[in-house]
């Protein structure tokens, strides 16, 4: 049910920040993500990225060593995904749709560090290029249309898998920002 599943998400959310804590005097770096996700559901003949939700969550990074510009990310991430369809009445559009799926996402990434020097200014960017497979559970979901909350239909599927690919730079140490594209290669 849909309480249990948030109680065992919270629960392994928990062990997770416990053993990335004890982790990180072991090469191993840890921390926190939030963002905005835009997301399209293939095949609902409504076209564009027009649901926004927010994806929340934290990561695990390790480098293989000190000096190699590879390393693997381990991210537990709470995301919300969808469709959506806006009316346009002054165009003679009157179909309205929207479609909530709210996961708890798994991603495994592997990251390749690209570092550019200037040193003339001596600043450093350190961008990346990452790539990966995330595992997902639906946590819950929802649909509407013109009429109100559709129900009865075809059951969501309760399981995910999707590909990652995406870049990254870091601001600093500590601050960073990615855009990644993930698609899901189990239909929904």
């Amino acid at each position: 049910s849909y309480f249990s599943m948030k109680f065992y998400f919270l629960l392994f959310f928990s062990v997770f920040c416990l053993l990335s804590s004890v982790l990180c005097a072991q090469q191993f770096k840890a921390g926190l993500l939030g963002g905005i996700s835009t997301t399209q559901v293939d095949g609902d003949t409504y076209s564009g990225y027009d649901k926004a939700g927010f994806l929340a969550g934290g990561f695990v990074t390790h480098k293989f060593s000190p000096e190699s510009k590879w390393s693997v990310s381990f991210e537990i991430t709470y995301i919300q995904k969808g469709s959506r369809k806006v009316p346009h009445p002054d165009k003679g559009d009157y179909a309205e749709y929207k479609l909530k799926l709210n996961y708890a996402e798994v991603p495994l990434l592997l990251k390749y560090n690209f570092v550019f020097s200037d040193s003339s200014r001596e600043q450093k960017m350190n961008f990346s290029i990452l790539g990966g497979i995330a595992f997902g559970a639906l946590v819950k979901s929802a649909e509407w249309d013109a009429f109100g909350q559709v129900s009865g239909g075809t059951p969501f599927q309760k399981t995910d898998i999707s590909t990652l690919l995406g870049l990254s730079y870091s601001v600093s140490e500590h601050i960073g920002f990615d855009v990644c594209t993930e698609y899901s290669i189990i239909p929904v």
